[in-house]
């Protein structure tokens, strides 16, 4: 006997919905961005057959803005997970904490997660840094989740001088010199089309 697609149950169906995760990340700068991006690529690869992922990036400056935090304290108070990525010698700038103590008025108690990224902790070493205690505070107070982890970002990117490209320019690698002394012999062509 078959069945029709009417009689089928839910379970006997290959596909099955995912649960909507919603997703929100504030970031500094381009550097602590890219940190966050890591993360979320990260966590997308791994949860992806599970959950229908939703995200939503704020900048700390755009948050200056009355009508796109009020957008920011929305997406917020909605999101299963809050990643704030930041660095360890700055305090969150005063619209970043207005926009954190509006969100959280209105978040509902739940599994929520709130994540720090914070450059430079490593190096402290000791305990948690002022901006990881206040956002410990925040989502104690939340009844969420708190996870921080501590990244060190890469030194500054050296900048070329005429001195070092020249430089680079006469150093001959050992690959490069085999390259040179390659000896091949050229072929001979023959010139017309049929001979």
């Amino acid at each position: 006997m078959t069945k029709s697609l009417l009689n089928s149950r839910p379970e006997d169906s290959p596909w099955a919905p995912k649960y909507p995760f919603d997703l929100l990340v504030a970031y500094d700068d381009v550097t602590t961005r890219n940190r966050a991006l890591a993360l979320c690529d990260r966590l997308t690869k791994t949860l992806a057959d599970d959950y229908d992922f939703k995200c939503t990036w704020w900048k700390f400056d755009h948050l200056r803005d009355a009508t796109l935090r009020e957008q920011a304290v929305d997406a917020a108070a909605e999101a299963n997970m809050i990643i704030l990525s930041i660095y360890i010698d700055k305090d969150l700038p005063a619209a970043v904490k207005a926009w954190t103590e509006t969100w959280l008025a209105r978040k509902d108690h739940g599994k929520r997660a709130l994540v720090t990224l914070i450059d430079g902790a490593q190096q402290q070493g000791q305990g948690f840094c002022p901006v990881q205690l206040y956002l410990q505070k925040v989502a104690h107070m939340g009844g969420m989740n708190f996870f921080s982890q501590p990244f060190d970002l890469p030194g500054e990117t050296p900048r070329y001088t005429m001195e070092t490209i020249a430089e680079r320019a006469e150093t001959v690698t050992p690959l490069l010199k085999q390259i040179l002394n390659h000896r091949t012999a050229i072929p001979m062509w023959k010139f017309g089309i049929n001979e």
